[in-house]
């Protein structure tokens, strides 16, 4: 650990050192050190105190703030490292939870209370810190801040699947501790102990006019440095973006945050504003102690954005016009860096969404807080995938970059360009490749049908070249792409070889075997930050996602038996530790008994029949989430699915009281059904309306169709045709191919299983298989078209990947007996291949983040193994009950040709 590291903890053992008669002790942990008694807090809950800090005010915060609590023997807990400290205050970090760099838990009366927050307000009074937006602050301007919230709390694992410490409600209710972006303490909560009089935030928006003169229409995004807004000038009409910039946020070891970097970007925009490829510059204010910077609003897109409009990979070809206006947009890219460079400045980050993109295909260049002078001092900042190698080990401050890393920022850009994915790769262990080649390799895989690709591979590989020194320069990439002509498209398959197929599949699953730690009574595998506190058991992110790819797993690989084996006992002995069931089949407990059933069936293991068998019957069958995910309708899934496999009536029975609830939760409305989910419960996903398979319509639909076929109940199938109405009504076509929202307030078109096209496919191919309409196979099909289309640009995962629309194809292929939508999915598993990394010589593909390694179903290897071995050897999709199929109907296998 560096001097940095240590420099916080070694100021709270100071502290201790002082009051060495209370017998306290400082326990690190993951991201805090906790200050408490030997027996720990005893409180569940109440007013607790927050300070926030700077990085560089926090060692002088916690020391006198430490001296006043452990005075009044107050437990209390602190980030342990400045570097921690400057995350809290960052970009990134959740508005709930933004600038609470030390909670103290009081365990007094509201008069010591009182007495102990002023104290602490004295104590840190003029020391820099930012404002903490989910709690109220003690007095105008002070560090210390409050809210009602968990001391200790009650944990428990919450409605979505995470464990949280939840709070008592005066009728005994167990209700989540929410961390909101603004004070919003109980209904039930005490007395606020200082401020009794204070009016609540307001629950409808008010309109807001900034400095007399910019009224705010739209907010394009949140983050708990500021806001950036859309708005509109009242005095000359003209549309702005409006940046703000809150005090003390993002703050750095230079003593600088977001306002200097706002303020030096104000003025970039105004030394640029001559050249015409930058926004012009508006205006610079202060108001209630936060600075805004106000500039023209682009007619235009991002180009990340425009990227995605304008790519048509349906045959590799990853551009729909002339090759050429590709070029020239590389071209102007190049002209925007020369611009940066000639004008006496270096970029630390220029990818895609640096740049925006005008209906004449003319560039500017956005965001100018990144550019500095060669040499001077700066905070490191980079968008992972697009920074140069030599960024990455950086000092967090230090000097600007040399031109070079903006060069391999370009041909980061350039690889975007042509292929619509991000050039993100996990890391090699040990490194046996350099990025180069592995961005060339898989440039290779996309070039055979990809003119774009063909003609800047050598371009965009010189770039991203990991020695600074053989990048080419601007001037020589200007050339290049004048001179470059793409090699003639090969003749060759763009499906994955057997042989790549195989060593995919073995490694894998060897990996999987490998990384497995049976002693650790927490989690099976490692997870990555994004899963921590989820529920280990699980098929979403635990062992039993995990366990479910490993039997499907052993059709192929024999050898798999044994971690099976390891996997089934580990998941058996954790789960009666948990006493709450879920219902959900991916979040829930439902997945849990059904990955143990089936491996009970592998093994021939009666105990884990038995143990399945026993938490099935104890999974909720209603509840206010009617989804698949998390609720009601993976819950029926999974009874059918046991009263396929035992034969019990009780399974059919519980079947069909789900079926009966997700008829009476029902929303009947303007021709179409939905199911919202209760927009009282406790869960990040209340009151909202999807129409997707993990949250909406479509899952819900696939549950009602199999529980029709399974108990003969009309009613059920009925239903499951208003939903396959419904998503018929809503769909959206482009060239062919079939998109839906993912929800209700017209989100995004995608084409994932989660929310978008591959999961309602999936639903209406087996509405199909029941009805035998072709309406319902001519969405699949064209769903597959959109599916085809975005190989190149999604991630690997189950969930919103290319494993779950892999899956999807592979369901087309057998349903129809079309073989075409079997090579369909070998081209997505060959936009797979090349995203892979090498562990210890094995070849591993990398989670949804594009750069780790992840054991889960979701989101992670599993997932993408479960599709991969499908794929090769066949079987039915993991998580779907046989009542789904209803015998195949060949006669209308024709449907497959129409909506190309």
């Amino acid at each position: 650990m560096t001097v940095d590291d240590l420099l916080l903890i070694d100021c709270a053992q100071a502290a201790l050192a002082r009051h060495d008669g209370l017998g306290w002790q400082a326990r690190p942990d993951t991201f805090w050190c906790y200050v408490e008694p030997p027996g720990g807090r005893s409180v569940r809950q109440g007013w607790k105190l927050h300070l926030s800090a700077t990085p560089l005010s926090a060692p002088l915060v916690l020391a006198r703030a430490a001296d006043v609590l452990l005075r009044r023997t107050c437990p209390f807990k602190f980030a342990k490292t400045l570097a921690e400290v400057e995350e809290l205050g960052s970009r990134l970090c959740n508005r709930g939870t933004g600038g609470k760099f030390l909670t103290a838990y009081p365990e007094c009366d509201q008069e010591e209370l009182g007495e102990l927050a002023e104290e602490l307000h004295r104590a840190t009074a003029g020391l820099p810190g930012p404002g903490i937006l989910s709690d109220r602050p003690y007095r105008p301007g002070s560090l210390v801040h409050y809210r009602f919230g968990v001391f200790t709390g009650v944990p428990m694992l919450g409605n979505d699947g995470s464990y949280e410490a939840m709070l008592i409600a005066p009728d005994g209710r167990l209700v989540p501790d929410e961390r909101k972006a603004w004070f919003s303490p109980p209904s039930w909560a005490s007395p606020d102990p200082f401020h009794p009089l204070a009016e609540a935030a307001p629950t409808v928006p008010r309109p807001v006019l900034l400095d007399g003169r910019y009224l705010v229409r739209k907010v394009i995004r949140h983050a708990f440095t500021g806001g950036v807004f859309l708005g509109s000038d009242q005095m000359t009409g003209a549309e702005v973006v409006i940046k703000q910039a809150r005090a003390h946020t993002g703050a750095g070891l230079d003593g600088q945050d977001i306002r200097d970097r706002r303020r030096h970007e104000a003025e970039l925009l105004a030394r640029f504003a001559p050249s015409g490829r930058t926004p012009h510059p508006v205006g610079v204010f202060e108001q209630q102690g936060d600075l805004f910077l106000v500039q023209e609003s682009l007619p235009g897109v991002s180009l990340r954005q425009w990227v995605r409009e304008n790519l048509e990979p349906d045959d590799g070809g990853a551009w729909g016009g002339p090759v050429s206006q590709l070029r020239d947009i590389a071209s102007e890219l190049v002209n925007l860096l020369r611009l940066v460079q000639d004008s006496g400045f270096v970029t630390q980050d220029f990818t895609p969404d640096n740049v925006m993109i005008l209906a004449n295909r003319e560039l500017r260049l956005i965001d100018l807080e990144q550019l500095a002078e060669p040499g001077t001092q700066v905070k490191r900042s980079h968008t992972p995938a697009y920074a140069a190698p030599e960024r990455l080990g950086a000092p967090p401050s230090g000097s600007a970059p040399a031109p070079s890393a903006a060069l391999y920022s370009l041909g980061a850009t350039l690889f975007y360009l042509v292929s619509g994915a991000d050039p993100a790769l996990p890391p090699d262990e040990p490194q046996e490749r350099t990025a180069a080649e592995r961005i060339a390799h898989w440039l290779q895989r996309i070039a055979p049908r990809n003119a774009a690709a063909r003609l800047m591979a050598p371009v965009i590989v010189a770039l991203m070249d990991a020695v600074p020194q053989r990048r080419p320069g601007l001037d020589a990439v200007r050339a290049l792409l004048v001179e470059a002509e793409g090699p003639e498209a090969r003749p060759t398959a763009s499906r994955i070889g057997d042989h790549d197929l195989d060593r995919l599949i073995s490694d894998g699953f060897a990996h999987l075997w490998d990384t497995m730690d049976p002693a650790d009574d927490q989690r099976l595998w490692p997870t990555g930050r994004n899963d921590r506190g989820t529920d280990p058991l699980n098929v979403q992110h635990g062992s039993a996602g995990v366990l479910g790819a490993l039997v499907r797993g052993c059709q192929g690989e024999p050898a798999l038996v044994e971690a099976v084996q390891a996997a089934a006992d580990w998941t058996a002995r954790r789960v009666g530790r948990e006493p709450r069931a879920l219902p959900g089949l991916y979040f829930g407990r439902s997945g849990t008994a059904w990955a143990l059933l089936e491996a009970g069936q592998l093994l021939g293991d009666d105990r884990l029949r038995r143990l399945a068998v026993d938490l099935a019957q104890r999974v909720p069958i209603r509840w206010p989430n009617p989804d698949v995910c998390h609720g009601t309708a993976g819950a029926g899934l999974t009874q059918l699915r046991f009263w396929e496999a035992t034969g019990g009536e009780q399974f059919l029975a519980r079947a069909r009281t789900a079926a009966e609830a997700l008829a009476t939760a029902a929303e009947h409305g303007g021709g179409q059904v939905r199911w919202p989910i209760a927009a009282d419960f406790a869960s990040a996903l209340a009151g909202v309306v999807h129409y997707g398979f993990a949250h909406g319509v479509a899952g819900v639909g696939t549950f009602l169709l199999a529980a029709g076929n399974a108990t003969g109940e009309p009613r059920y199938t009925e239903l499951a045709t208003s939903a396959a109405d419904t998503l018929g009504s809503l769909v959206r076509f482009d060239r062919g191919a079939a998109y839906w929202p993912s929800d209700d307030k017209g989100g995004l078109l995608k084409t994932n299983w989660c929310s978008g096209s591959s999961g309602i496919g999936t639903f209406l191919i087996r509405m199909w298989q029941h009805s035998g309409e072709d309406r319902h196979a001519d969405l699949a099909v064209q769903a597959a078209l959109a599916v085809r289309r975005s190989r190149w640009h999604m991630g690997t995962c189950q969930c919103h990947g290319l494993a779950g629309d892999g899956d999807f194809l592979l369901d087309l292929a057998e349903l129809l007996g079309d073989k075409r939508y079997r090579e369909w999915a070998a081209e997505l598993a060959e936009s797979i291949q090349p995203r892979n990394a090498l562990r210890y010589g094995r070849m591993v593909l990398p989670d949804d983040t594009g750069s780790a390694v992840t054991a889960g179903f979701s989101t992670g290897l599993s997932g993408v193994l479960a599709f991969l071995t499908r794929l090769r050897d066949g079987g039915p999709r993991l998580w779907l009950p046989n009542s789904l199929m209803v015998g195949p109907r060949p006669e209308l296998a024709a449907a497959s040709d129409r909506g190309e």
